[in-house]
C-alpha cells in the first residue's frame, strides 16, 4: 500500500476519534439537560420533606422581634400564634424543641421561637417557661404576619404554625401542626449541613 493510500485509510479513524471525544465531552451535558427538563433519573434523596416557603416572605415582614439577623446567627424554628397559643401551639412548641434537642452538636446554630400575637397571662407565661425553658418568647404583629402570607405565599395557612427561618431572616420551610416532625428534622439537618450562614 502505498504512503497516499494509508493516509486515506487513517483519515476516518481520526474523524472517529475526533466524534468519540465530541461525544465523551458534549454527552454528558445533553443528558444532564434532558434530565432536568424532562425530570427524569433526578435524586430525590435531598429533595424537602417539608413545605417549602415561596421567596420573599420574612420575619421582618411580620414585624418579629427575632434578633439579631445576619451572618452567624442562628436559624430559627419558628411557632407563630396569631391568636392566643392553643393545645396545637403547645404542640407545635414541643416539637420545635426535640427537633432542636435531635440536632445533637449542631443546636447550638439553632433556636427555637414562640411569636405571639395576643399577651398571655402572667401565670401562662411562666408555666410556658417551666415546661419549655430554652423557648424564646416574642411579640407577632398579626395583621402584618397574615398581609404577608397572602401577599408571597396565599396558599400557606397563617394561623398556628412551625416555621424555619434562616440566619438572614428568611422563611424557609413550613409545617402544620398535623405534620410530622422528622421531616423537618431531616430537612434542617441537610441545610445546616449546606450552610454558609448560620
Amino acid at each position: 500500500m502505498s504512503s497516499q493510500e494509508s493516509g486515506l485509510a487513517d483519515k476516518p479513524k481520526g474523524q472517529l476519534k475526533l466524534l468519540l471525544i465530541m461525544a465523551i465531552v458534549i454527552g454528558p451535558m445533553v443528558a444532564a439537560w434532558v434530565m432536568v427538563k424532562m425530570e427524569v433519573g433526578i435524586p430525590t434523596t435531598y429533595v424537602n420533606h417539608s413545605t417549602m416557603v415561596p421567596s420573599g416572605v420574612t420575619v421582618q415582614d411580620w414585624s418579629a422581634d427575632v434578633e439579631p439577623l445576619g451572618f452567624g446567627s442562628p436559624w430559627r424554628l419558628l411557632v407563630t400564634a396569631p391568636e392566643q397559643c392553643d393545645n396545637a401551639c403547645l404542640d407545635l412548641i414541643h416539637r420545635a424543641r426535640q427537633i432542636h434537642v435531635a440536632l445533637n452538636r449542631d443546636a447550638v446554630r439553632a433556636r427555637h421561637v414562640l411569636l405571639l400575637g395576643q399577651q398571655e397571662s402572667e401565670r401562662w407565661m411562666e408555666e410556658l417557661q417551666t415546661e419549655f425553658p430554652q423557648v424564646r418568647v416574642a411579640a407577632l404583629d398579626s395583621t402584618a404576619y397574615q398581609q404577608s402570607l397572602q401577599q408571597h405565599a396565599p396558599e400557606l395557612p397563617a394561623g398556628v404554625q412551625l416555621w424555619l427561618v434562616d440566619p438572614l431572616g428568611a422563611v424557609v420551610l413550613q409545617q402544620g401542626p398535623e405534620d410530622d416532625g422528622k421531616q423537618l428534622l431531616e430537612d434542617l439537618k441537610h441545610l445546616l449541613k449546606l450552610s454558609k450562614v448560620g
